[in-house]
């Protein structure tokens, strides 16, 4: 069932902006009212194309997408969509593993299967909006790219340079290898990984979308051997800074 709070209050003034693509228009407009309710911006869009031009004009910070469109699959749109700014939470009614893994494969931030809680929705973005907004440790300048051999990664500008060329990371992959790259040379476990990135700590030991986001992040940043990300087996991943890394700050 679709719960909303009962004590909620009207706020005035919005801080994040969320776009809803949904074609149920009774679920679509609960969704709306609540987090406006709930001092967010609210969009909504019933399709694929007008979720193309809602993304242009509205420029949402986290997209509520339905798996099913329509016109499209929400799985395309939320590959086409994913950029260092804004969020994706899939929404379905579907809850089978490999549809799961395919939406973090395609760059979803977190996944929830109908019917559902919003306070539980809420919970989960507000994690999301924590997560991106968390700062760099304090041994880090971050005003001060990190450069390492060819690999550039801005802090304050949450961008990720190679070779001159900007990679396109999505939000979730900046923050993990954010994550990693400001703690180096240490051991994290999945567990712990998902405890910082996706703010969750009942971790099981079964969520393999670590791997899957890992391998990402490597693919693009030219890593696919893990000589920056290193894999730890039986233990976890590690980011390793070293003499042979030619680590720098950047002036």
């Amino acid at each position: 069932m679709y719960l909303i709070d009962k004590e909620y209050q009207v706020v005035e003034k919005t801080q994040k902006k969320i776009l809803v693509v949904d074609d149920d228009p009774a679920l679509q407009n609960l969704i709306c009212r609540f987090f406006k309710y709930n001092n967010y911006a609210t969009e909504s869009a019933f399709d694929g194309k007008n979720a193309r031009q809602q993304l242009i004009r509205f420029k949402p910070d986290l997209v509520i997408l339905d798996v099913n469109l329509p016109d499209d699959t929400g799985l395309n749109l939320c590959q086409e969509m994913k950029t260092n700014q804004t969020l994706v939470v899939m929404l379905t009614s579907m809850n089978d593993t490999n549809y799961v893994l395919e939406a973090f494969a395609k760059g979803a931030d977190d996944y929830i299967t109908k019917p559902f809680n919003l306070q539980i929705l809420k919970a989960k973005i507000d994690a999301l909006f924590r997560r991106v907004s968390t700062s760099t440790p304090s041994y880090f300048n971050k005003n001060k790219p990190l450069i390492l051999n060819q690999l550039k990664i801005d802090f304050c500008r949450r961008e990720v340079i190679s070779d001159g060329e900007i990679i396109a990371l999505t939000a979730l992959e900046f923050d993990l290898l954010h994550f990693l790259a400001t703690n180096p040379n240490r051991v994290w476990d999945r567990g712990e990984l998902i405890s910082a990135i996706w703010n969750r700590d009942n971790y099981t030991g079964e969520d393999r979308k670590v791997d899957i986001h890992i391998g990402r992040i490597r693919k693009k940043i030219g890593d696919q051997e893990g000589k920056l990300i290193k894999t730890i087996w039986g233990r976890g991943y590690m980011f390793e800074m070293s003499n042979q890394n030619q680590v720098q700050l950047a002036n």
